[in-house]
């Protein structure tokens, strides 16, 4: 399966509130898979996180 791709330019100021937001929702992420006792929405929750660490390693990685 291929994976499409997106470009996104961002002004410095825009990707430092990108950046806070996805460290906000990592955050909120971590307290729901701690909080979440069925398996199968904890592995989705835990794949969501996953994504965001990757997103944010991104934006810090263009600074």
């Amino acid at each position: 399966m291929k994976e499409d791709h997106m470009q996104l330019t961002l002004t410095p100021q825009e990707q430092e509130v990108l950046s806070g937001a996805v460290k906000s929702a990592i955050s909120d992420l971590g307290t729901e898979v701690g909080h979440t006792d069925n398996q199968a929405m904890r592995q989705d929750l835990q794949k969501r996180k996953k994504v965001l660490l990757a997103v944010l390693d991104r934006l810090k990685s263009t600074v």
